[in-house]
């Protein structure tokens, strides 16, 4: 049996993690210094209180102690594990992962690995998944290893970002080129590629945003059977409009969830994402 570990920005639910038997480990959001376990410490209403305020908010890897006792008591038991990160080009949690594996591996002989989802979110709890469901068939430690890696490749994620102060803040957009947005009521559409945050399009206003957000899943999934993964930040009016739009344009599997901590500290409040799988 693989062991299966995931960390705190994959949005599994409790059931699932429980049915799988699955291990979470948290990041960090650090408000104004103080550091916070993702999703276990910090609820997300709180962290929109403090976006909402201006408050330094940032994160981090995972506490040593909350993720490497899993690592160490697979690997002492011979249990191989699996541990599956955030993106890796948003975070250091995968390369900090990979180190504790490779000291792990001067020691014990057990089958152990780290795999980059290039994604968080509901985008991640639909890779894992169809990953388990892999496992499932019991195929050997490295095919199920090479079909994560290769599942993830498939994963289209886009995100439209309504307020871009959060992004300036982190450094992944300039001061001016958010001003003038602002300034111009210019929409950013952000898409995650291979994990890290490319700008895709620009549209003038939420409305031609939203079409443009339309249009990037019908480019990509245009089977409408397709399943569709929502996820807003703050704006539940953001969500249920574009939502609309999908079921108008004929999309009737849709799963909705909340875009989490972690993501919302990168990226802010008031938007909306969207993922789905190409073939």
């Amino acid at each position: 049996m693989i062991r299966i570990i995931v960390d705190s920005t994959c949005d599994l639910t409790d059931a699932f993690i429980k049915k799988h038997k699955i291990d979470v480990v948290p990041l960090q959001v650090i408000v104004n210094g103080q550091p916070y376990k993702d999703k276990f410490e910090l609820a997300i209403e709180t962290l929109y209180e403090h976006i909402r305020k201006g408050d330094d908010i940032k994160t981090s890897l995972p506490n040593y102690d909350d993720i490497y006792p899993y690592f160490e008591k697979y690997a002492k038991a011979n249990e191989p594990f699996i541990f599956f990160s955030f993106a890796k080009a948003l975070s250091g949690t995968h390369n900090f992962a990979q180190l504790l594996v490779k000291d792990l591996k001067e020691q014990y002989q057990t089958d152990m690995a780290v795999v980059d989802l290039k994604n968080g979110g509901v985008a991640s709890a639909m890779l894992m998944s169809k990953i388990i469901n892999y496992i499932e068939s019991k195929p050997a430690f490295n095919d199920v290893v090479n079909y994560a890696e290769t599942i993830s490749l498939k994963m289209k994620h886009a995100l439209l970002v309504e307020d871009l102060s959060q992004l300036r803040k982190g450094g992944r957009i300039s001061t001016v080129k958010s001003l003038i947005s602002g300034a111009l009521s210019i929409k950013p559409i952000l898409e995650l590629v291979e994990g890290a945050i490319k700008s895709y399009k620009n549209a003038i206003g939420s409305k031609r945003a939203l079409n443009e957000l339309l249009n990037f899943v019908t480019k990509f999934a245009p089977n409408t059977d397709t399943q569709i993964g929502v996820l807003y930040s703050a704006n539940q009016k953001l969500r249920a409009a574009f939502i609309e739009k999908l079921q108008q344009a004929g999309y009737k599997d849709i799963i909705q969830g909340q875009i989490a901590s972690v993501m919302t500290a990168h990226i802010g409040l008031d938007a909306v994402s969207v993922c789905f799988f190409t073939d």
